[in-house]
C-alpha cells in the first residue's frame, strides 16, 4: 500500500489550519515532537526509511536538488551527439565518396597542410555519413521536441506534473542507451530514435514550472527555479568536454550513451521515490514546512477550474507572433553553435577532438553567466521604474540579438585565427545572453494569465530553428566543408540575428494585452502580476521563472 496515491487529484482546498489527512485521507499518522519539544508534528507510521532521513531537511529543497539533477541530465542527453557525431562519421571515406574540399584552408596545428586522409582523428569514424545526412540526424531531435511544447502543460494538469517529468526524462534516457544500436542500424533508425527523444524532452520544462507552482512560496521562487536555469547550463557545460574525453578514450563514441543514460535511469528511480505532486500529499514534510508554503505560494490546493484560452485572440496578437519570429531568429544562431560549432571547430579549424569540447564548453559558459548577470539588471530596471517595461525588452533583446550578430559576422574574417574565432564566438554568446531581459519574460508581461500557453506557442515556432539550421548546415557544406562556405553560414545567422531585432523594435511589445488577464473567478490560481502593478511579491521572482523559459 502507498502511503499517498499521486494519483489522487481530487483535493479541495485547504487552509494553514488543516491537516494534510485531507490530502490523503488513507494515511495513519503517528506523531513526534519537534526539535524544540514545543510542538509535534504528525508522520506516517511506515514512511519510508530514506525519507525519514530527509525529513530535517525541507521537501522542497529535495525537489530543487532532484530537478536540477534532471536538468542537468536534459541537456546532457540532448548535446552529447553534437560531439560525438565527430567521432562516429568517417571523415575520409565522407571525402573520397564526393566532398570536393574538407577544410583545406586552414593548416594543421603543427602548421603543416592540413591532410584529411592523413588524420587519425577525422578518419577513425565507423559511419560514412555526408554532412546533409549528419544535419538530418542532429536536426531530428527538434522534430519531436516541438510537437510537445503546446501540449505539455495540458498532460501535466491531466496525468501529473510529477509523472510527466519523470516520464520525459526516464523515456529520453531509455533511448540514449539505445543510441549505439540504432546508430550501427541505419541513419534512419538514428533520426527516429533522436526524434523519440524530441518528443519525451518537449514535455519536461511545462512541467517543471506546473510542479513548482505547487511547491514554490512567491519569495523563494527565485532560488528554487533558478536552480533549473542552471542544471542546463551546467549539464551542457560539462557534456561536451566528458564527451570529447570518452570519444577519445578506451570508452569510444558509445561510453557517452551509456554513461548518460544508466544515470538519467538512477534519477527517474529517486524522483519517483522523493517527489511528491503537492506538497499536502508528502508523507514526510513537516507541518511548519507545509504550512510556510501554502500561506506564501499564492494557491492552495489543486482543484481549480481552468480558464479558458482565448485561441482567437491569441493567434492574432501582435505582440505575440513578434515574441515567435524574434525567438526563431535568435534560436537560429544558438542551435547553429550548440549543435554544428564541434563540426566546424574540427573540419575549418582541425581543433583535436578534445580542446574541442572545452571550447564548444567555453561558448556555453559565457551564454549562462551572462544570463545569471543580466536578468538582475532588467530587474533593477523594472523595479526602479527607470524605464518602460517595453524599452527594456526592446533594449535587452537588442542587445542580445545585434550584438551576436556583429561577432558571427567577424568570424569569417578572423579565416583561420583559431583563438581570435573563439574569442568572437564566446563573445556572441555572452551577448546572447541578454535577451534573458528581452524575449524570455515576454509572456509573462503581454499574458500573465496565459503565460504558459503563450511560451508554448512561441518556444514551438523558436524551436523550428533547431530543425531547419542544421538541414541548412549541411546543404550548404555537403560537397565543400571550407572556409568559404561557413563563411556562408555564419553571415546567414548574422542576417538572422539582424532581422529578429527589427522585427521586434518595430512590433514588439510587453503591455498586458487584454486578453491575456482572465476574468476574476473564485477559487481561481493567482496569476503572476505585471511588472507594473502594485503587487508586493519580489520582482526577481519574475525573472528567475523568465530565465528557465529562456533555455526551453
Amino acid at each position: 500500500m502507498r502511503p499517498c496515491d499521486d494519483r489522487y487529484l481530487g483535493l479541495r482546498c485547504v487552509g494553514e489550519e488543516e491537516s494534510r489527512q485531507q490530502a490523503c485521507p488513507l494515511r495513519p499518522l503517528g506523531r513526534r515532537p519537534e526539535p524544540d519539544g514545543t510542538k509535534e508534528e504528525h508522520m506516517p507510521l511506515f514512511c519510508p526509511s530514506l525519507r525519514h532521513s530527509l525529513g530535517r531537511f525541507p521537501s522542497r529543497y529535495v525537489l530543487s536538488l532532484l530537478l536540477f539533477w534532471g536538468f542537468f541530465l536534459l541537456y546532457a542527453l540532448r548535446v552529447n551527439l553534437s560531439v560525438a557525431i565527430v567521432a562516429m562519421v568517417n571523415g575520409t571515406a565522407v571525402l573520397a565518396a564526393g566532398t570536393t574540399s574538407h577544410g583545406v584552408d586552414c593548416p594543421a596545428p603543427d602548421g603543416s597542410l592540413y591532410n584529411a586522409t592523413a588524420d587519425p582523428e577525422t578518419a577513425g569514424g565507423e559511419f560514412n555519413w555526408d554532412e546533409r545526412t549528419q544535419g538530418v540526424v542532429l536536426g531530428s531531435f527538434f522534430y519531436g521536441y516541438v510537437l510537445t511544447q503546446i501540449p505539455g502543460g495540458r498532460l501535466a494538469d491531466r496525468f501529473g506534473a510529477k509523472r510527466l517529468l519523470g516520464a520525459g526524462i526516464l523515456v529520453t534516457s531509455l533511448l540514449t542507451l539505445l543510441t549505439p544500436f540504432a546508430a550501427h542500424i541505419s541513419p534512419a533508425a538514428l533520426m527516429v530514435l533522436r526524434f523519440g527523444e524530441g518528443i519525451s524532452e518537449g514535455v519536461v520544462f511545462p512541467s517543471s514550472l506546473a510542479l513548482l507552482s505547487h511547491w514554490s512560496p512567491a519569495h523563494e521562487r527565485s532560488r528554487l527555479v533558478s536552480l533549473n536555469t542552471v542544471g542546463t547550463a551546467v549539464g551542457t557545460v560539462v557534456t561536451l568536454p566528458l564527451t570529447a574525453q570518452l570519444c577519445a578514450s578506451t570508452w569510444g563514441w558509445p561510453g557517452i550513451f551509456y554513461l548518460l543514460g544508466v544515470l538519467g535511469c538512477v534519477w527517474f528511480l529517486l524522483w519517483m521515490y522523493l517527489v511528491y505532486e503537492w506538497p499536502e500529499m508528502h508523507p514526510g514534510i513537516s507541518n511548519r514546512e507545509l504550512q510556510h508554503i501554502q500561506r506564501y505560494r499564492g494557491s492552495s490546493c489543486a482543484a481549480q477550474q481552468p480558464h479558458g484560452v482565448p485561441w482567437g485572440r491569441l493567434l492574432r496578437s501582435r505582440s505575440v507572433w513578434a515574441l515567435g519570429v524574434t525567438m526563431f531568429c535568435g534560436n537560429w544562431g544558438f542551435y547553429l553553435l550548440l549543435i554544428d560549432l564541434p563540426n566546424y571547430l574540427r573540419g575549418v579549424l582541425h581543433r583535436p577532438i578534445g580542446s574541442n569540447g572545452y571550447e564548444n564548453a567555453a561558448v556555453h559558459i559565457a551564454g549562462a553567466v551572462s544570463m545569471l548577470l543580466c536578468a538582475p539588471v532588467a530587474d533593477l530596471l523594472r523595479k526602479r521604474q527607470m524605464l518602460s517595461v517595453t524599452v527594456i525588452r526592446k533594449l535587452f533583446q537588442t542587445i542580445g540579438l545585434l550584438g551576436p550578430a556583429l561577432c558571427l559576422s567577424l568570424v569569417p574574417l578572423v579565416g583561420c585565427d583559431a583563438r581570435a574565432a573563439i574569442v568572437c564566438l564566446v563573445s556572441g554568446m555572452a551577448l546572447y545572453g541578454f535577451t534573458v531581459g528581452g524575449q524570455s519574460p515576454l509572456a509573462l508581461d503581454i499574458a500573465p494569465d496565459f503565460a504558459g500557453t503563450v511560451m508554448g506557442i512561441v518556444n514551438c515556432m523558436g524551436n523550428l530553428s533547431g530543425m531547419l539550421a542544421p538541414l541548412v548546415t549541411g546543404y550548404i557544406i555537403e560537397h565543400d566543408e571550407s572556409l568559404a562556405q561557413w563563411r556562408k553560414l555564419f553571415l546567414l545567422a548574422s542576417a538572422i540575428y539582424t532581422f529578429g531585432a527589427v522585427i521586434f523594435v518595430l512590433f514588439g511589445s510587453a503591455k498586458v494585452e487584454e486578453w491575456g488577464v482572465a476574468p476574476t473567478k473564485k477559487n481561481s490560481l493567482m496569476s503572476f502580476p505585471h511588472p507594473e502593478s502594485d503587487s508586493e511579491e519580489d520582482p526577481e521572482d519574475f525573472h528567475a521563472v523568465a530565465a528557465e523559459m529562456h533555455l526551453m
